[in-house]
Order: structure tokens, then sequence, then C-alpha cells
């Protein structure tokens, strides 16, 4: 019996239109994520590229900001299992039929985000707070400005330290006892509030 091969020539190009079709699915092998003064770093490391199509980000009115990977899955346990710091209210992680999605509602709403790819298979989203919020830290900077103090100066500390000295030196020559040596007990009562009033005037 004598096969015809050119019946077998279409199945190489058959393979390939379902590749297309039915591409592979990415797996995400982790997930980081950075808070910044200006707001937040998500990495997701993934064993294959994801296609800039592939990736999709957008600000909920009820707070959470989501981003959708597609073509991609992961183990919602593992990657769901973070912890995280205050500036993050909730974290939750989503697997779908097509898709795999990342929550996070934050306690300032996201108001510019962008996809970079650090390298085929790393994506870096940065999520950046609005600029109200900012102009809140501004104006909260300004209404309470910090206050330095410096103490008492330094020449009258000094000159007050040497007046207090002098005046235990001089009850000192007297011999009398301290209870009844009034310069002695100037001198020492001066040196002491000296000491404390400074110290106070130094606090902030």
């Amino acid at each position: 019996m004598q096969i015809d091969i050119t019946q077998y020539r279409s199945i190489p190009c058959l393979l390939f239109l379902l590749s297309l079709i039915y591409p592979e699915d990415i797996t995400l092998q982790s997930i980081e994520i950075d808070s910044k003064s200006n707001g937040i770093i998500v990495t997701v490391t993934m064993d294959s590229s994801l296609g800039k199509n592939d990736v999709t980000a957008w600000q909920a009115n009820s707070g959470w900001f989501y981003i959708t990977l597609y073509r991609a899955k992961g183990d919602t346990i593992d990657l769901g299992n973070k912890n995280l710091n205050n500036t993050i209210l909730d974290y939750q992680v989503i697997q779908g039929d097509e898709s795999f999605q990342i929550g996070l509602r934050l306690r300032r709403n996201i108001e510019f985000h962008e996809f970079s790819f650090v390298d085929e298979n790393t994506l870096s989203i940065s999520l950046r707070y609005s600029t109200e919020y900012f102009s809140t830290l501004d104006s909260a900077k300004g209404m309470h400005p910090r206050k330095v103090r410096n103490g008492i100066s330094d020449g009258l500390r000094k000159w007050l330290y040497l007046a207090g000295s002098g005046m235990i030196v001089a009850g000192s020559v007297k011999g009398k006892d301290l209870s009844s040596n009034t310069q002695t007990q100037i001198g020492i009562t001066t040196i002491i509030a000296t000491f404390i009033i400074d110290k106070i005037w130094r606090i902030q």
C-alpha cells in the first residue's frame, strides 16, 4: 500500500494556526509589591513573555485598583500570601478562565499607571497617587512649620555657670555649713536652674 505524503503536509500549518488561536498560557511565578511615597510598584515575574496588549489596569469607584493579565495563570494561594504595610488596606488575586487579576485596595486613589518590562519575563507596573493627595500633604506641612529651639545662648549660659561657680567658691571660703551658707546655696541653685531651663527650651 502506497501512502500519499501530500495529505500530511497541511498538519504543521494546522498546528501553527491552532497555536495562534489558542496560545499557551503564561504562568506567574511571583508578585512583589513595593510601597513608595508617591505610589506603588507592582513587579510580576512570569515563565514566558507577555504582550503589551495582554495587560490592563483601572481604578474602580470602590477604592480598589485592578490589574488584569490576559492568558496568565498562577497559584492564588501562593501569590495571594503577602505581608502588607499600612498603605495597602487589602489585597486579592483572582484566577479567571482567560485571565489573572490582581486587586489592591489603597488609602488613596491611583491617578496614573504605567507598564514597563524590566526584561522579557518581568513586568513592572508603576501606580501613582493623585496630585490632590500631594497638595494636601504640602498644605499640611505649611500649616505646621518646624520650630528649632537652641536653648539659652552660649554666652549667657557660660556666664550663669561661672557666676554660680564663683558663689559656691566664695561661700566655701567662709567655711559655714551648707544650710547656713547663703552664697553657696545661691551658687548651686543658679547652676541647677540654668541647666534645667536650657534643657526645657531645647525640647521641640
